[in-house]
């Protein structure tokens, strides 16, 4: 009984010490002021523009953007404050215009990083654009960067100002899956 009771608050001290680890992002994005998760969606390049829905369609339950293959696009991310919902992908079809959208509730205050996935030798190359800067935050934590493989970077944050902002992405590189992933901002 002693035995079970010492393994059992030995489980306990592990799960508490290692536990956060897992709350903030790998890679050069771990801080102290990056919370939980709130949201996440992959950018996937598909060869020759392989897109099988209409245009106006995004049926992938927002967890997905698709541009065409080894050509620049765009991301443009709109912040509304007080939108109806958190985050939505409100363009997912890149690979007709060379164009995706996002939408943010402005009243949040969050990071948002970027994670290149894949392949093993693939680049992302990344620049990041206030459109409409009016709040007091500089959205854009980054101008430009290149990510490697398996790099987590901080990309752009949002501190709460209740004021229209946007903000552009231009994208370039051989790159084939990233994931856009957002957290609190403590």
């Amino acid at each position: 009984m002693r035995r079970v009771a010492i393994l059992s608050a030995l489980f306990v001290l592990l799960i508490a010490a290692v536990g956060p680890a897992y709350a903030a992002p790998k890679g050069d994005a771990r801080d102290s002021d990056v919370g939980k998760k709130l949201w996440n969606f992959n950018v996937i390049a598909t060869p020759n523009g392989d897109w099988a829905e209409d245009d106006s369609v995004c049926s992938n339950n927002g967890s997905r953007m698709f541009f065409e293959e080894d050509t620049i696009g765009t991301i443009r991310w709109s912040l509304y404050p007080n939108a109806n919902q958190d985050f939505k992908i409100t363009d997912c079809d890149g690979t007709s215009d060379g164009t995706g959208a996002v939408a943010a509730n402005e009243s949040l205050r969050f990071w948002v990083m970027v994670k290149l996935v894949g392949p093993k030798t693939s680049e992302l190359n990344l620049v990041c654009q206030d459109v409409i800067d009016e709040g007091v935050d500089d959205l854009c934590v980054v101008g430009s960067v290149n990510l490697s493989r398996n790099a987590t970077t901080k990309i752009m944050h949002n501190i709460v100002d209740n004021e229209y902002e946007e903000v552009l992405w231009t994208l370039s590189g051989d790159w084939k899956i990233f994931q856009v992933l957002v957290y609190e901002k403590l």
